[in-house]
């Protein structure tokens, strides 16, 4: 990026402002503020080494609506045994100790440097786009929403961004990689896609899911570029979050560091054992990936963004020994899972393929395995929010939380629409393209009605088994899996799970 086109820009507050005001504070008062100030000085040491930031905005005594994570507090930011109010009421009593005692322009500055530390997507957008090497015309072209009121709902939408699908590995079962152009969303797409969440009223929070294909492979400054849209555009008042999904066989250094700097929850994609992660997950040019993958997770967790591995279960993982499996995973650092059954072809149904009644079974002997070796330290998403389903508590998994149309979109790199990511293939599940239809286009379409009422059958039919009270009838793209393979039964496959959680409990009270 340009240099001089950035210190013309940021009106010659320079890096080493950070440096002299950490150095007047008070140690036993201000940590909140130091902490903030040395996130701040990361920031720019990132998009540039040197870089300085513009002149602040009218001064506060608020901190401004966070962009990248929800509005909590974060532990790393404020002091041991804090609160987040005790935490923002320390940080402000520092600003004003601060004031009486700076320059007007080291006072701007200090605000601006807290804005860029405790909230460093929305201060992204304080520094122009060319500043940071954002030429394409979509940036010049990203204006704000203009302010129209409060919004008018406190709705949430999930959105599965297709940013690529280019991928550096060839995975067994996967449908997902194209290569070749066109494959990869552009920055007018994903700037109309931040649009649509922005225009939407209704929306008052918004979580992107970063896919692929594999979205490291965007590069930092086209990642860098769909943050600054979504700080550019949201409306305000309205919170963004973001979470990305990687393979994590090749991560670059910068791209690890933009993730941590924008508190970015990072989950990977390992399947099981060396032995069947590097049968299933081979690179483009057929060698493993395993080495690689343990890699990139030691480097994420290092950074504080590791959240857990997704592991797809195909029949060789659902009869791989289930203590070897965990005690592998382990060995390699793994703590934590999320288990997906393998599914075909949302089109077709054609393609690998495990039973709801292996799954299931699979699930019952990891449950059984960590209930007697609580010593492995081992967490699975789908047994704890089951567990949680069958005491009838909230799960937190939007398998098991009933209805989704209209929450949940899967978004291609042209704009098209879907209802979720799992449904490539299904024509019936395409909505529309951004280009031409808003969210709540979609969500009153000809094409919504006919999936609800589809889904209102699927409930109907699923209602006379005892457990659907608290699974809900699992999740949709199982029964349309289903139905396309003539599996279409009147359960959606996990009363095993709940009778063995029930058979447990009972001989457990028999014999207490």
């Amino acid at each position: 990026m340009n240099a001089a086109t950035i210190e013309a820009a940021e009106a010659g507050i320079g890096a080493e402002r950070p440096a002299r005001l950490a150095a007047m504070l008070r140690p036993e008062r201000d940590a909140v503020a130091a902490l903030l100030l040395d996130r701040a000085r990361d920031l720019l040491s990132f998009l540039r080494p040197g870089a300085s930031v513009p002149p602040a905005c009218a001064e506060t005594d608020e901190l401004p609506p966070e962009v990248g994570q929800a509005p909590r507090a974060k532990p790393a930011l404020r002091p041991a045994g804090s609160d987040g109010a005790a935490a923002l009421a320390a940080l402000n009593e520092t600003r004003r100790w601060l004031r009486a005692r700076l320059a007007p322009d080291d006072a701007r500055a200090f605000d601006r440097l807290i804005h860029l530390g405790a909230a460093p997507a929305s201060g992204l957008a304080m520094i122009p786009a060319p500043a940071l090497g954002l030429t394409d015309p979509a940036f010049a072209a990203a204006e704000p929403m203009p302010v129209e009121g409060p919004p008018t709902g406190l709705g949430s939408l999930v959105l599965i961004a297709k940013l690529t699908r280019h991928c550096n590995l060839r995975c067994t079962y996967c449908t997902d990689w194209r290569e070749g152009p066109g494959n990869q969303m552009t920055a007018a797409t994903q700037a109309l896609m931040v649009r649509r969440v922005a225009e939407d009223r209704s929306i008052a929070a918004a979580r992107f899911i970063w896919h692929g294909g594999e979205p490291s492979l965007l590069g930092v400054r086209k990642m860098l570029g769909f943050l600054w849209l979504q700080a550019r555009l949201r409306r305000q008042g309205q919170i963004f979050t973001n979470s990305i999904q990687t393979n994590a066989a090749a991560l670059p250094d910068r791209a690890v560091a933009l993730w941590r700097l924008f508190d970015f929850k990072v989950s990977v994609s390992l399947d099981g054992p060396r032995a069947i992660h590097d049968r299933q997950r081979r690179t483009a040019r057929g060698g493993a990936s395993f080495d690689a993958v343990i890699d990139g997770i030691a480097r994420l967790r290092e950074a504080g963004i590791f959240a857990g591995v997704l592991i797809v279960v195909t029949p060789e993982i659902a009869a791989y020994p289930i203590e070897r499996l965990v005690g592998e995973l382990v060995d390699a650092g793994v703590h934590a899972a999320g288990f997906l059954p393998v599914r075909p072809d949302a089109g077709t149904g054609e393609g690998p393929y495990l039973p709801p009644a292996a799954f299931s079974d699979f699930l019952i002997r990891l449950f059984d395995l960590l209930r007697t070796r609580p010593d492995l330290r081992f967490d699975v998403r789908e047994i704890d929010a089951l567990h949680a389903a069958w005491q009838r508590q909230p799960t937190g998994f939007c398998e098991l939380n009933g209805p989704c149309l209209g929450g949940y979109f899967g978004i291609e790199p042209d704009g098209t629409v879907r209802h979720c990511d799992k449904f490539l293939g299904s024509a019936s599940h395409a909505l529309g393209n951004l280009a031409e239809r808003s969210f709540a286009d979609i969500r009153a379409s000809a094409g919504m009605a006919a999936l609800k009422q589809r889904e209102a059958e699927r409930w109907l039919r699923l209602r006379s088994c005892a457990w659907y009270g608290h699974c809900k009838g699992w999740c949709p793209h199982e029964s349309h899996i289903a139905a396309l393979r003539g599996e279409t039964g009147r359960c959606c496959g996990l009363a095993p799970v709940f009778d063995h959680f029930t058979a447990l409990a009972t001989a457990e009270r028999l014999s207490a």
